[in-house]
């Protein structure tokens, strides 16, 4: 077991996010967290990531996490280059341009961030938590805002890359956890 979510209970102003929630997280596993916009899923992530914290019940992991983390909202360092924002989670520079060019970003390397396309950014937020290296991959809407083929491959970059780590994806689209051949859904509402 990575994770084990047991009981868990959030509130905002009276209003009940979840309660009673349960799940475990394996080696492995695609853990889909799904339900509509507003409804809780990245106050959940954020509960998982140790950013907020719950209204009662246990979130336990079974070795340190090391997340590798795509947010709603690209993170990026809009100043910095590709490769540079690449580099905060990964020195070496030939495996960042390797995962580069897999996401065909590789003649972007040395452009600043702020210059790239939406759907170019979370392309660039995808690479940086692949290199990042981390145990437990957790993404909240990571491939929102890119057309149809770019989805496909991203997805198909991910699944390469995260082996038998847990992936916790957060969406709205069933269609997304379809692709990732997800095992496991947790449905909020």
């Amino acid at each position: 077991m990575k994770l084990k979510v047991r009981n868990l209970k959030k509130s905002f102003n009276e209003k009940v996010l979840f309660e009673n929630l349960n799940f475990e997280v394996e080696d492995g596993d695609v853990l889909g967290l799904l339900g509509n916009s507003g409804i809780g899923k990245t106050t959940l992530m954020n509960i998982l990531l140790g950013i907020e914290d719950s209204d009662g019940g246990s979130v336990e992991y079974s070795d340190r996490p090391k997340f590798s983390v795509v947010f709603q909202e690209n993170l990026l360092f809009e100043e910095k280059t590709v490769l540079e924002n690449l580099e905060f989670v990964q020195r070496d520079e030939k495996i960042n341009l390797n995962l580069l060019t897999e996401l065909e970003l590789g003649e972007y390397a040395n452009s600043k961030a702020k210059v790239l396309s939406g759907g170019m950014k979370r392309r660039l937020s995808l690479v940086r938590s692949v290199a990042k290296e981390g145990n437990i991959f957790m993404m909240d809407e990571a491939i929102r805002e890119v057309d149809t083929n770019n989805r496909k491959r991203m997805i198909e970059f991910l699944m390469k890359h995260k082996g038998v780590k847990p992936l916790i994806y957060i969406t709205h689209d069933e269609l997304d956890l379809k692709l990732m051949r997800a095992n496991k859904i947790v449905r909020l509402s």
